[in-house]
C-alpha cells in the first residue's frame, strides 16, 4: 500500500528560506557570547547556535534544558546541592533563549518563562551561598515581578536595581547580582513594565510613568527591611534608559548605570526589535511605537541626575549609536564614559570584564560610612617589607 498521500508535503523552496531567515535573525540576536552573558553551559550555546533549521529554536533550546534539569534533581537526590544549584541556573540560562524565539506572547512564551522561573526559583531554595528570593512590587492597580539577591546572612545594606530592555530580563541578570553580592551590595533583578512576568501575568506595560515602578521598588525594601540604601541602578541594553529615566526622577539612586541603550529611541528596522518594542509597549503598529518611544526621550536641558553616572559603549553595536549614547552624558555632572572598540551590543564579549568593573565601580559609589567588607585576600599574610613572617611556635 502506497502511504505517500499520509506523509507531510515537503517545504516548499520559498518555506526553506524564510526559515532559513528566521534561523539567521536568531542567531544574530543570540550570538554565543550572549548565552555565556546570561549563564548558559559553553557547550550547550554551542549546541544551540548549530540547531539545524528544520529543529525549532525553543525546542531544542528546551531539550538542552531539560537535560540540565535532569542532572539538579538527580544531584540534589545525591545531597549535592552545588552542583543542583549550578545546573538549575544553566537550566534557567538555556530556557532564556527558549522563550526568545517567541516576541509576542503567545501560550508557548508564557509556557517557557514559567519554566525559567521555576528553575530559577529551585536554584534559589538550595543556595546556600546567596539569598534569593521572589518579590512582588505593588504598582498602579497590579504589581511588578522582581528577584532579591543578597549575600547570605547578611543585614540589608546598598542595593543595586538591575533591568533589562526589550528581551532579557530578571534572572537573565544573575550573574551581574553575583557580582554585587561578592562585593557586599544586594540586587533586586527587577522585571519592569512590559518586561518578563510584569507584562505576561500582571498585565503592565512600559509608558512614560514606568519609572515610577523603581521608586516603589525602594518603597518597598524600605518598608519591608527598613533600608536607607544607598541605592544604585543598572539598565542594559533599552533598560539602560530605563535606569536613566529612574535615576533622573528619584534622588535616592546615588548611581546608575548606562549599557548599551539609545537616550531618543525610535523603532528599528528589524523585524524582530519591531514586535519586541510592540510586545514591551502594548501597541499594535510602528506608529503607536514611535509615539510612545517619544514619551521616553531624554532631554538634557529638562533632566537632571543628581548622582553618578557610568555608561558603557561597544564600538561595533550594531544597534546604539555612540552619538545615542553620549545624550546620557549631560544629565549628571560626575559622568564618565567607558568604551571597547571591539565591543559587541552591552558588551556581551567582553562580559566578565564589563561586570567586574561595573560592580566595583558601584561598590565605590555606594561604599557606606563604615564601608562595604572588601574581603582580605586567602592565603600567608605578609609583611610590610613584602616578607612572610616567621613561623612561631611547635
Amino acid at each position: 500500500m502506497d502511504h505517500r498521500a499520509d506523509r507531510p508535503p515537503s517545504p516548499t523552496t520559498d518555506q526553506t528560506e524564510e526559515a532559513a531567515k528566521q534561523r539567521a535573525a536568531l542567531r544574530r540576536s543570540m550570538p554565543v557570547t550572549r548565552m555565556l552573558d546570561y549563564g548558559m553551559d559553553y557547550w550547550d550555546a554551542l549546541q544551540l547556535t548549530a540547531t539545524p533549521v528544520p529543529q525549532a529554536w525553543d525546542e531544542a533550546a528546551t531539550l538542552l534544558a531539560d537535560a540540565q534539569l535532569e542532572r539538579a534533581r538527580a544531584a540534589a537526590s545525591r545531597g549535592d546541592v552545588e552542583t543542583a544549584v549550578s545546573c538549575y541556573r544553566r537550566a534557567t540560562a538555556a530556557l532564556v533563549f527558549a522563550q526568545l524565539a517567541h516576541n509576542a506572547d503567545t501560550t508557548a512564551k508564557r509556557s517557557l518563562y514559567a519554566r525559567l522561573s521555576r528553575a530559577y526559583q529551585d536554584a534559589a531554595d538550595l543556595d546556600v551561598d546567596l539569598h534569593v528570593e521572589r518579590l512582588s512590587v505593588p504598582f498602579r492597580s497590579s504589581s511588578c515581578n522582581a528577584w532579591l539577591v543578597r549575600p547570605s546572612a547578611e543585614r540589608p545594606g546598598p542595593t543595586v536595581v538591575v533591568v533589562g530592555g526589550q528581551s532579557g530580563w530578571g534572572p537573565a541578570y544573575h550573574r551581574q547580582a553575583e557580582a554585587l553580592a561578592r562585593r557586599g551590595l544586594s540586587t533586586v533583578l527587577l522585571e519592569a513594565p512590559g518586561q518578563g512576568e510584569t507584562r505576561m501575568l500582571n498585565g503592565l506595560y512600559l509608558d512614560d510613568g514606568s519609572h515610577e515602578a523603581f521608586g516603589a521598588t525602594l518603597d518597598l525594601l524600605q518598608e519591608r527591611d527598613g533600608s536607607e540604601g544607598p541605592f544604585g541602578v543598572w539598565g542594559n541594553s533599552f533598560g539602560g534608559l530605563l535606569a536613566a529615566r529612574a535615576a533622573v526622577h528619584d534622588d535616592r539612586f546615588r548611581a546608575c548605570c548606562v549599557n548599551g541603550a539609545p537616550a531618543r529611541p525610535v523603532p528599528a528596522p528589524f523585524r524582530t526589535a519591531v514586535e519586541q518594542a510592540r510586545a514591551l509597549l502594548g501597541v499594535e503598529t510602528d506608529d503607536d511605537v514611535a509615539a510612545v518611544f517619544r514619551t521616553l526621550w531624554i532631554d538634557p536641558d529638562l533632566d537632571r541626575m543628581p548622582g553618578s553616572l557610568l555608561v558603557l559603549h561597544g564600538a561595533q553595536d550594531p544597534l546604539v549609536t555612540l552619538e545615542q549614547q553620549e545624550v546620557f552624558l549631560e544629565l549628571s555632572p560626575r559622568a564618565s564614559l567607558r568604551t571597547w572598540e571591539d565591543g559587541e551590543h552591552t558588551i556581551y564579549n567582553h562580559s566578565s570584564e564589563r561586570t567586574e568593573l561595573v560592580a566595583d565601580w558601584f561598590r565605590s559609589q555606594l561604599d557606606p560610612p563604615g564601608g562595604l567588607d572588601r574581603r582580605r585576600p586567602r592565603g600567608r599574610d605578609r609583611r610590610d617589607d613584602g616578607h612572610a613572617p616567621t613561623p612561631t611556635g611547635g
